[in-house]
């Protein structure tokens, strides 16, 4: 009696690691299987912050700057889970129109130069984990800012340079259901362009500093 009991008791002692192995995720649905794909589609609204040192004839302008107005747009992301708290998150925006106006002394110009432009980032995700189904992130990486259809406005030959910067993203899914999320997050790029012109028949060129903020909020699905 005592050999079953005994042999009895090891099985039930080995079969415990195996049952929490497999026991669902947090980060997993409700069916335990882990999914690597979390894809988001949300509603944007980019907060510029510009500013920007103008150089006419080959001589600053004192004070002269430009102002752009905040644009709204649809973002979208899919994120890669490598485990079930780092993912490789891939980012892009559809490109809105942004007018860019003289301001100081150049406030007299209007309008500039006007150009689509997007944001395609990459970054480093951590998804937090243990508070029920929320479920918020940080991510840190680049983006790669690029500048279409712009064209001539107070200024001719207007070159905008594609350009480089750090972005930091804030984040948070909420689970609805297994797979559906509410999305929300919050990112901030630092960037800053070259670009170059002629007004009224003199080179211009300015280094502008544009450091978006942007706002989403959206829908999220893991597959």
């Amino acid at each position: 009696m005592l050999a079953p009991l005994l042999l009895g008791l090891g099985l039930g002692a080995l079969s415990c690691p195996a049952r929490a192995q497999q026991s669902p995720d947090p980060a997993a649905g409700n069916s335990g299987d882990f999914r690597r794909w979390l894809v988001h589609v949300d509603v944007a609204n980019v907060f510029t912050n510009e500013s920007a040192d103008v150089t006419v004839g080959g001589a600053p302008v004192p004070g002269g700057s430009v102002s752009m107005a905040d644009n709204a747009t649809v973002t979208f992301d899919a994120s890669y889970f490598l485990t079930p708290h780092f993912a490789v998150n891939a980012y892009a925006g559809y490109p809105p129109r942004a007018h860019l106006k003289g301001a100081g002394p150049l406030a007299a110009f209007g309008t500039l130069t006007s150009a689509n432009y997007g944001p395609l980032t990459v970054s480093g995700e951590y998804h937090f984990s243990g508070l029920g189904a929320f479920r918020p992130y940080v991510g840190v990486g680049v983006t790669y800012a690029v500048f279409l259809n712009v064209d001539d406005e107070a200024l001719s030959d207007v070159s905008v340079d594609n350009a480089f910067g750090p972005a930091l993203k804030l984040g948070m899914d909420y689970d609805v259901s297994e797979r559906w999320t509410a999305h929300a997050y919050v990112q901030q790029v630092w960037l800053k362009t070259d670009v170059s012109a002629t007004a009224g028949g003199a080179p211009a060129s300015a280094r502008v500093t544009i450091d978006p903020t942007i706002v989403g909020v959206g829908l999220g699905y893991r597959f």
